[in-house]
C-alpha cells in the first residue's frame, strides 16, 4: 500500500519571481508565468491565438487612450504575476514595476487551449485583486464572455455579472467606447 506524503511547500514572491529571471534561472524562453506563489507553464501562441491577440490590441488602440499591452505581465502582490493577453492600464511609463492592480482597467484573455485555466484560476484572481473587468476570448467556442460588478465583502471579491457573445457588438460594461464586432473578429479566422 502506498502512502501519499505531504511535503511542505513554499510559495514564490513576485520578488523571487524576479530574482530568478535577473539571475539567469527563468529567461523568456522558459514561457512561464506565476500564478499563486506557483510557477505555471504557458502554451505557446499558436498562429490564431497570436492574430486574435494583435487584431483586438490594434482595434482598442483606436477606441481609448489608456495604455494596451499585449502579453505583458501584471502584478498582483504578492504572489502572482499573470502575462494576460491584452491589459488596458493607466497610460504611463511603467520603467520601475509592472502594472499593478490599481494600474488595470481591463484584461482581455484570449482562449485556446487555456479556457478552463481562464475561467477558473485566472477570472477568480482577477476579481479577487479588483480588477474592474476581464473578457475572455474563446476561440474555439467564437464567443467573447465578459466579467464586471465586483462584490467586494469579507468573503471572496468575485464578479457578480457576466455577459456572452458569439456575434454582433460587445461593448466595455466600466470603460465608455470599447466594443468589439464579432463578426468582424471571427471573420477570416
Amino acid at each position: 500500500m502506498s502512502t501519499v506524503i505531504a511535503l511542505p511547500r513554499r510559495k514564490l514572491t513576485v520578488t523571487d519571481y524576479h530574482r530568478m529571471v535577473r539571475t539567469g534561472i527563468l529567461t523568456d524562453d522558459d514561457h512561464l508565468e506565476l500564478i499563486e506563489g506557483d510557477l505555471i507553464e504557458m502554451a505557446p501562441a499558436g498562429p490564431e491565438h497570436a492574430d486574435v491577440v494583435a487584431h483586438v490590441g490594434r482595434i482598442l488602440r483606436t477606441q481609448t487612450t489608456f495604455l494596451v499591452r499585449e502579453e505583458k505581465p501584471v502584478t498582483l502582490p504578492e504572489h502572482s504575476e499573470p502575462e494576460p493577453d491584452i491589459a488596458l492600464v493607466k497610460p504611463r511609463r511603467y520603467l520601475d514595476a509592472h502594472p499593478f492592480p490599481d494600474d488595470v482597467l481591463m484584461i482581455i484573455e484570449v482562449a485556446d487551449t487555456s479556457l478552463d485555466k481562464d475561467k477558473k484560476v485566472k477570472v477568480p484572481l482577477y476579481a479577487r485583486f479588483r480588477i474592474p473587468e476581464v473578457w475572455i476570448v474563446d476561440l474555439h467556442g467564437r464567443s467573447v464572455e465578459c466579467f464586471w460588478n465586483l462584490s467586494v465583502g469579507t468573503g471572496l471579491s468575485q464578479y457578480v455579472r457576466s455577459k456572452r457573445a458569439e456575434r454582433g457588438l460587445i461593448t466595455s460594461e466600466t470603460i465608455l467606447g470599447i466594443a468589439l464586432n464579432l463578426d468582424e473578429l471571427w471573420k477570416g479566422t
